[in-house]
């Protein structure tokens, strides 16, 4: 009978319980700067939005008792006392039997109104003729109607998008908290790989893996460190992480590191300290050679060396990791394989 737990989330379990969530630090950052950031606390607006009462369609506003009986039969007629500029704040109320032009975004004093639109009425010299009953509120967009101030806007652990800017932007929120960006350090390994700076010979590959994994890490929100390409020696390999696991936050390895045609991969984990391997290997499409475990505090993620497998395992377990690692909310431990 076939198991119901789904080894990719049962493999993220595992390696995130061992790890503490983030943040790891805190930074404030300008808006600008803040797309694909995680937000260490909550935000909420600074004013009513929209903050005052506002027309949303160009014509007049009216007073709707002046046009109650209004009909085609018995029109009304109101005389023009003028306009409402759209950045004006300072319009007092109507006069009885008077009305004032608006355009979209005018301001909209306190008070029982409705916004005509200018196809809707007939202009005769310095008054407008209207044959129907204006709507209380029609084509007024009220105060707050959006959001109120002290609202939530966007919670802790949200990450922000380039729209979200725009909202932020809006309510005068031009710099916010954010996690730290993690520092992932990168390896790729194999005695065939070489650096794509050098001239092509057969028998070599170039490292094309740094470059997509420090690139799928920037989308993560993490900071890639490439440590370079190690060959498969399993005192240098382990030297090099250990090296470089003191001044990062995680670690990312490309490709099955072996001797004699043995993958020492999970022996190095455990080598650079407790809790070791946690996930050898997993019964996916191409999943023995991840390999997944924490040195201290600190992930190690190991993919394979294919390109679109180590992509496919760096999404699958890295980007989980670095959103861990920040704080993110999000659910972990869901998609399928």
């Amino acid at each position: 009978m076939k198991s119901n737990v789904d080894p990719i989330q049962e493999a993220r379990q595992v390696f995130l319980s061992k790890v503490t969530k983030g943040p790891l630090g805190i930074e404030t950052i300008s808006v600008l700067s803040a797309c694909g950031r995680i937000l260490v606390e909550d935000i909420v607006a600074t004013v009513d939005d929209p903050p005052y009462a506002r027309s949303i369609m160009e014509g007049y506003l009216v007073s709707p008792l002046d046009t109650s009986d209004a009909s085609k039969e018995n029109p009304a007629s109101l005389g023009i006392a003028g306009n409402i500029p759209v950045d004006s704040g300072e319009t007092k109320g109507l006069a009885a039997g008077k009305v004032l032009g608006v355009t979209t975004g005018s301001y909209i004093p306190s008070g029982d109104y409705s916004v005509v639109k200018k196809w809707d009425v007939q202009v005769r010299g310095d008054q407008i003729v209207i044959d129907r009953p204006a709507i209380k509120g029609a084509n007024i967009e009220a105060m707050g109607s959006e959001r109120k101030k002290e609202s939530l806007l966007f919670s802790r652990g949200t990450r922000i998008q380039a729209g979200d800017i725009f909202l932020l932007a809006s309510q005068g929120i031009l710099e916010v908290k954010v996690a730290n960006a993690p520092r992932v350090a990168i390896f790729s390994s194999g005695n065939e790989v070489i650096p794509p700076t050098e001239p092509f010979r057969k028998g070599a590959i170039w490292d094309c893996n740094s470059y997509g994994l420090s690139a799928l890490i920037k989308e993560a929100g993490g900071t890639p460190v490439f440590k370079g390409i190690v060959k498969d020696d399993f005192n240098l390999f382990k030297a090099k992480v250990k090296e470089a696991i003191g001044g990062v936050d995680m670690v990312v390895i490309s490709g099955g590191t072996a001797v004699d045609g043995r993958d020492f991969t999970s022996d190095l984990l455990n080598s650079l300290g407790v809790p070791g391997t946690l996930v050898n290997g997993i019964p996916m499409r191409s999943g023995k050679p991840i390999v997944l475990g924490v040195s201290g505090s600190k992930p190690i993620v190991c993919v394979a060396g294919h390109p679109p497998e180590a992509a496919r395992g760096f999404m699958l377990f890295g980007r989980v990791m670095v959103a861990h690692l920040m704080g993110e909310h999000i659910d972990y431990l869901g998609g399928k394989s």
